[in-house]
């Protein structure tokens, strides 16, 4: 195998260098044009691509050929016409929310919804970027963009310069108080819905509640507009820890809040900025069992399994 150059298409340098070539093309933009948008998305494409280069460049090969890994090694395949090809952005993204403890799901929904504009943009004729006001994408544009920049010890400044920054942070924090706006307002109209039932009503929908958050794989916690036992779901950060106790394998993994839901009073709030303003916020740890001839594939699995425990104390 031939060694390729070394820089190499998928490394840190040249993924971050042309994520600022296009950073700077953008910030040229009129923040009403639609080339402003656009830019921006190419921008996080790039800043995605490098982080997750920044792990690893094996990391961006598409798997469907492992020709794409050899490569991604710095290696010249031994195929003919071959051309490299790397993971879509979607994989791209799923694999940092996997590895990057402040790269929430509410930061890959939306990078996944901003790029995917681009995209329509791009292969058809809606214009997917006219009309797009700043005020509903910029501050969150920037908030996911922080964990990106961070992963490569680097910071907003670097890639928007100073001034940009500082309006960065301003967006930032406006975005995080409409989110907090938005949910205690909902949270009081459940409230309200909530109180005007009978009594009678209220006790069998929190039985109920109580019965099917038992049963549900998730953190329970106390509803702030009813009550009762709810149930809050998350995404992991961190390496589990396992431990051994007798035959018996237990391991801990620390998850980020990212979804709640009620099952009294219908209550539900997605995305990590939101819970936070609720009081929801906190991390917690989801505690499973396994077997240890199971756990450590002695012998196949004998279907002896134990549900997660997400209230460990």
């Amino acid at each position: 195998m031939n060694v390729i150059q070394v820089d190499h298409i998928w490394s840190v340098n040249s993924l971050l260098g042309k994520s600022q070539r296009y950073a700077e093309t953008m910030l040229e933009q009129e923040r009403d044009h639609w080339k402003f948008g656009f830019w921006s998305a190419l921008t996080l494409e790039l800043l995605a691509r490098a982080a997750l280069a920044n792990i690893s460049p094996t990391l961006l090969a598409d798997l469907k050929d492992w020709n794409n890994i050899v490569y991604s090694l710095g290696h010249q395949p031994n195929v003919k016409k071959f051309t490299p090809k790397s993971a879509s952005i979607s994989e791209v993204l799923g694999r940092l929310e996997s590895l990057l403890p402040d790269f929430t799901n509410e930061m890959l929904s939306f990078c996944l919804i901003h790029i995917n504009r681009r995209n329509t943009e791009v292969h058809s004729g809606e214009l997917a970027f006219d009309g797009l006001g700043t005020s509903k994408w910029l501050g969150k544009y920037y908030h996911a963009a922080i964990p990106l920049l961070k992963s490569l010890k680097k910071d907003l400044a670097f890639l928007f310069g100073t001034d940009e920054s500082k309006l960065a942070v301003e967006l930032i924090q406006a975005n995080m108080d409409e989110a907090a706006k938005a949910v205690a307002g909902t949270i009081k109209a459940h409230q309200t819905v909530w109180n005007e039932k009978e009594q009678g009503e209220r006790d069998t929908l929190t039985t109920q509640a109580e019965t099917i958050a038992s049963r549900k794989f998730g953190h329970r916690v106390k509803c702030p507009s009813c009550d009762t036992t709810a149930i809050l779901h998350g995404s992991a950060i961190g390496e589990p820890k396992q431990s051994l106790e007798e035959d018996i394998v237990i391991e801990k993994q620390t998850m980020l809040p990212s979804h709640f839901e009620c099952f009294a009073c219908g209550l539900k709030i997605s995305g990590f900025s939101k819970l936070n303003s609720c009081g929801l916020g906190d991390s917690f740890t989801d505690t499973s069992h396994y077997d240890a001839t199971e756990y450590f594939e002695i012998e196949p699995p004998d279907e002896h399994y134990f549900e997660p425990d997400f209230n460990e104390y």
